[in-house]
């Protein structure tokens, strides 16, 4: 049986209940990029009335297919919740979905809602945050060096997290998308896979590159180009003299 096969036995008793308004079928199947890893995605929005949600994996036939459930209400609770952390998953996963069905119209209500957030641009954070942000790159960097020099076996563990925290505090810096772990490596390196999932050029070329030598070498050097190339963009850092005032909070 094929995966086009599976996908309709798996809709077939959703479409049955009354409280199923649409469904879209996302992921890489929805962009054309799937591979024989690639399991299938599908949407359901369920009527606004339902009190619940949620989310599953089951293998009809050979095939894998992870579904997710939510009212309409919830959907676009995730929408705004995600943009606020600089995330647009939910409203990335409703624009590129591919309709399956839709007895209401709400599949292109919610598309056309998720696309006005896929074009809103983040707020760029304030002055604490950045000096906070600088500061805890620069003690990343250091318990690094530190695990390195005692042959810590953690030393790759924080290699990475610093990486991932580099780029995480240099996207929200630039009021960009923080690009997930599992697609950066992509999303760096082949643009049709880039434009595909509608992401944003990253607009730093030299942090690409620094970041994706980092990447591919997991080596101290390599990391502390990262961050050295992030502390200029946000306005350099020194750590002789650092300090941050800021008012109590209660």
């Amino acid at each position: 049986m094929s995966s086009w096969e599976a996908l309709e036995k798996f809709l077939k008793p959703w479409k049955e209940k009354d409280f199923v308004e649409a469904a879209l079928l996302t992921g890489s199947y929805a962009v054309g990029l799937q591979t024989r890893y690639s399991d299938v995605d599908v949407y359901i929005v369920l009527s606004d009335d339902v009190e619940w949600r949620e989310r599953g994996n089951v293998v009809i036939d050979g095939t894998l297919i992870e579904y997710f459930a939510n009212p309409a209400r919830q959907i676009r609770h995730y929408f705004e919740k995600e943009f606020a952390q600089n995330s647009r998953a939910t409203a990335r996963i409703i624009v590129i979905g591919k309709v399956l069905f839709d007895r209401t119209g709400i599949a292109e209500v919610l598309k056309a809602e998720a696309l006005e957030y896929m074009k809103r641009p983040f707020e760029r954070p304030d002055e604490t945050w950045v000096e906070v942000a600088k500061y805890s790159l620069w003690d990343m960097l250091d318990s690094l060096n530190d695990a390195g020099e005692r042959g810590d076996p953690s030393f790759h563990y924080l290699y990475h997290l610093a990486l991932h925290r580099a780029l995480e505090v240099y996207s929200k810096f630039l009021g960009l998308e923080v690009p997930p772990a599992s697609k950066v490596y992509r999303l760096f390196s082949d643009e049709g896979f880039r434009k595909a999932y509608m992401f944003e050029e990253f607009p730093d070329g030299e942090f690409v590159k620094l970041f994706l030598k980092a990447l591919e070498r997991c080596e101290t050097r390599n990391l502390e180009e990262v961050i050295t190339h992030v502390f200029e963009g946000m306005g350099g850092f020194d750590i002789d003299g650092w300090r941050l005032r800021t008012k109590v909070e209660v």
